[in-house]
């Protein structure tokens, strides 16, 4: 928890908004995001925090990969590597600083992609029987067999673990006759639930059961938090199906005596909004028919909230430049207020005296920011009687996004070029940070995904999931001020009030780069009562830093490090007197834990997803090109790396009839042939270019694990220069410098692997020791072997830091030619083109241009923006890449 002398508004919250390019992805494909991290009040981008951790999340709820991004100015970037051994399924990205973490969990960024598999066939549910009997109490009973082809382990019994949305369950199956049967009676009022078996990414398996396939969620939202006799009370409706979405649906209002009062409906995000006049003496009902129900035949019945015999209500509504509040009540008298916010902020408190229970008022729409209001009526004390929320489009607010591309049609690897302009009155910002996303169209989900204005301006500030988010802000649905004024009255604001307060016992100071905190406990004596105390610090990365600082009178300490990149980096820490000379105190680091997660299971409904499909054929396709064209073109997948100066030296005989002979030998040049910019380490170039023989397995903490890869996950050690090394010395490896490294050779299937266990893990429990495994050996320059810790001496300490997570460049091929030759490998790309960082000057103008790939259809570009006085903005291009004949060569000149 590093500290600072500055003086921190701890009400002043940063949000995070991370985009994405879809929210679907095969496992084949990179996950690339862009971050962008705002004040909470004028959105303007943060300069509290330079670190924000982003983790991919997988469906059984654990940290799969953990990143560190790099913020300047509030702007940052990244990506996640798939892999073919990722389970299909929801996926959780989440985002936060450690500044927000003082706020509870509504400021961290979270949003859920789905991750489909290519090479496979469709996934086979948990159960390879399946009977769902309802049962009269409400209740189902779920019997079926365990499915054997999911690689169920040979165990007396097996965990299943249920999930139902509002509830949890685990139970332990048997083995019986040689199968595992569940029999299962779920609580009541249940529409669907979610079995699940194992914990990690090669054995997880899920599989949702709907239970209630027609079942809908209706509910009721008066104005102003309830219904009062005897007034004109407007409500929300909102209608939810068993898949958590919107459906639309027709409804009638009737009272307790059965007479109808109104009738609504809900739009195709499943909202609406009706008005009635009701009676606290009288209940309420309404009846709706089932979704596709058009006889009507088939109705459910849903009651209205109890009516209040007393209370005010609060209607606001935009009539031209104006915004207008109504105020009706059966029992304030005299003065009231009306108080105007917008993010914390007060911009308008409004008051008058009640005539006749009534008060009406307006202000002027231009004169309050875009973004959620909150109308909050108080009585002449005060005190809150009833609130509102109100959204509030400003024209010109938004930036306005020209994009231009020199034709409308390209042909195959044709070049694109893009210009971008901001239409309007040049803007007061010095610099505008936009980025450009280029997909194939079939991949695209607008309505899953969130927008940089979406997000910041509506979905961070209510609560609950919101579908299709950016419907709210498209030019072209002009119905959308209607839906969004039911969408506020159905979904309220989140529960965190402004200004925010911070919660909970820690307190969680900004971070401003990579830190290391700590205290110094001084071993106090009459010779030193009062002298400092300095505290020294060496860094080991890919060069030596030495740092110094002076611990205050608690003891305490900071250290903010240079920017550096890769898994982890060790350091040691010293104290020393005023002289320089070591002296013997206990060093204690801070230490913070990640925030839990909190990994919501949805279910999925197993129905045909035109986005779905369109992933898992790219995929497919990728896959058997790949084939077809290695096999056409003597190219072979990398089964078995042997190079030629397979000489044997006498120590490496001895070391082959140790330990067995190698299966793959890769040389130290070819592992620096293939090292990047973005590089981190030995592990990074073996993970993105030997990956068919080695996997690396990332954890939470930042630690990195190798496997040689079998036919599944078994043991493998690690070996340098001929010793097998202890396991306390694993995370010095990821990190060891390609220059130092002479080969890398992958033993499989190791002769003695028991003992050799044993050697590096002798505390191993002896009925848990693999009898088969594996060995990598790392053969370094001249025995220098990997970086052996500093053996700690008294008052120092040796520990590692985790670094920032480097940038892997998006891969844009240049093509000399358009058209492709029958020897040129097929460009089967979905994503076309990706540049997260690009900055726009006063001129407001800015131009990028990529190369097309060999997929004919409908493209889109997709470019969002951020200036530095928190103006947003948002727009989409359509193009497309047809066959050379008949192309349109003339300049598209539209927006």
């Amino acid at each position: 928890m590093a500290q600072t002398n500055e003086r921190l508004d701890v009400s002043l919250t940063e949000k995070i908004y991370i985009q994405l390019s879809s929210g679907v992805y095969a496992t084949d494909q990179d996950i690339w995001f862009k971050a962008i991290v705002v004040d909470s009040e004028n959105h303007l981008p943060s300069t509290t925090s330079q670190v924000l951790y982003v983790d991919l999340i997988g469906p059984n709820g654990k940290v799969i990969e953990h990143k560190l991004t790099k913020l300047t100015s509030g702007l940052g970037n990244g990506s996640f590597e798939l892999g073919k051994n990722y389970p299909v399924g929801l996926y959780l990205i989440r985002a936060y600083t450690q500044w927000n973490r003082n706020f509870g969990n509504d400021f961290i960024f979270e949003d859920y992609v789905n991750i489909v598999a290519p090479n496979s066939q469709p996934e086979k549910g948990i159960l390879h029987t399946l009977t769902t009997t309802e049962l009269e109490s409400g209740k189902f009973l779920l019997t079926g067999e365990i499915n054997s082809t999911i690689g169920v382990t040979d165990q007396k019994q097996i965990p299943v673990y249920l999930n139902y949305g509002v509830g949890k369950d685990t139970l332990e199956l048997k083995k019986k006759d040689g199968v595992y049967t569940l029999d299962y009676e779920t609580p009541k009022n249940v529409d669907w639930i979610t079995l699940s078996i194992g914990e990690n990414p090669d054995s997880y398996h899920s599989e949702t059961i709907i239970l209630r396939k027609k079942s809908v969620d209706v509910q009721f939202f008066p104005e102003s938090g309830q219904l009062v006799h005897g007034l004109l009370n407007k409500l929300g409706v909102k209608s939810l199906g068993i898949d958590s979405k919107g459906t639309r649906l027709k409804g009638t209002v009737f009272n307790d005596k059965g007479q109808p009062i109104s009738d609504f409906s809900t739009n195709h995000l499943g909202m609406g909004t009706l008005t009635i006049q009701v009676d606290s003496a009288r209940t309420y009902y309404a009846k709706v028919s089932e979704p596709n129900d058009s006889t009507g035949t088939t109705t459910h019945i849903h009651p209205l909230p109890k009516v209040s015999p007393k209370g005010s209500t609060l209607s606001v509504s935009r009539v031209g430049e104006k915004i207008w509040t109504r105020i009706s009540s059966n029992h304030l008298k005299g003065k009231i207020y009306i108080k105007v916010a917008c993010r914390g902020k007060d911009y308008f408190l409004l008051e008058g005296p009640l005539k006749n229970g009534k008060l009406v008022k307006d202000m002027p729409s231009n004169e309050l920011p875009e973004g959620i209001l909150v109308f909050t009526l108080m009585d002449q004390a005060k005190q809150p009687i009833a609130e509102r929320l109100f959204f509030n489009h400003k024209d010109g607010e938004a930036l306005d996004i020209s994009i231009q591309t020199d034709k409308n049609v390209y042909d195959r690897r044709e070049k694109t070029q893009l210009n971008m302009h901001i239409l309007g009155p040049p803007s007061e910002s010095k610099n505008i940070s936009l980025s450009v996303l280029v997909l194939n169209k079939a991949h695209f989900q607008p309505e899953s995904i969130n927008t940089i204005r979406s997000y910041l301006l509506l979905d961070s500030e209510i609560r609950g999931d919101i579908e299709d988010p950016d419907y709210y802000f498209r030019a072209q649905t002009p119905e959308r001020f209607e839906a969004l004024d039911a969408l506020l009255l159905t979904q309220g604001w989140r529960n965190y009030q402004y200004p925010i307060k911070r919660r909970g016992p820690t307190f969680f100071w900004p971070e401003k780069g990579l830190e290391i905190n700590g205290a110094v406990q001084v071993l106090r004596n009459k010779s030193n009562t009062s002298e400092p105390i300095n505290v020294s610090l060496a860094t080991f990365g890919r060069a030596t830093k030495f740092y110094t600082t002076e611990a205050d009178s608690l003891g305490r300490f900071g250290f903010v490090l240079d920017d550096d990149y890769g898994p982890k980096m060790q350091y040691l820490l010293s104290t020393v007197d005023p002289k320089g000379k070591k002296v013997n105190h206990n060093i204690r680091l801070d230490t913070i834990s990640p925030p839990e997660v909190t990994y919501t299971q949805k279910p999925i409904i197993r129905e045909s997803d035109t986005v779905v499909k369109a992933v898992v054929e790219a995929g497919k396709e990728r896959l058997r090109t790949e084939m077809v064209f290695d096999s056409l073109y003597g190219v072979t997948q990398l089964d078995e790396v042997v190079v030629s100066d397979h000489f044997l030296t006498p120590e490496r005989a001895k070391l082959y009839e140790k330990y067995g002979e190698p299966d793959v030998i890769i040389s130290g040049d070819d592992i620096r042939d293939k090292e990047k910019e973005w590089s981190y380490g030995l592990y990074s170039i073996l993970l993105f270019n030997y990956g068919d023989q080695i996997a690396i397995e990332r954890f939470p903490d930042g630690f990195m694990l190798a496997h040689v890869r079998g036919g599944s996950r078994e043991a493998t050690l690690l070996m340098v220069d001929g010793k097998l090394l202890e396991n306390h010395l694993y995370e010095y490896v990821p990190s060891m410098s390609p220059e130092i490294v002479e080969r890398v050779e992958l033993i499989k299937y190791a002769k003695f692997f028991k003992s050799r266990y044993l050697t590096v893990f002798p505390q191993a429990d002896l009925f848990e020791i693999p009898s088969l495994g594996h060995i990598i050996s790392i053969t370094t320059k001249g025995g220098v072997g990997v970086q052996a810790p500093i053996r700690p001496e008294p008052g120092t300490l040796k520990a590692a830091i985790s670094l920032f997570t480097p940038v892997k460049q998006f891969y844009a091929p240049k093509y000399d030619k358009p058209v492709p030759s029958q020897e040129d490998k097929p460009d089967l790309r979905s994503v076309i083109h990706w540049q997260p960082n690009i900055f726009m000057d006063q001129t407001q103008n800015t131009s990028s241009s990529f190369y097309n790939g060999d997929i004919l259809g409908e493209y889109i570009i997709i470019v969002e923006a951020i200036s530095e006085d928190g103006r947003l903005g948002y727009a989409t291009k359509e193009y497309s890449v047809k066959e050379k004949k008949g192309l349109n060569e003339k300049p598209d000149p539209s927006n």
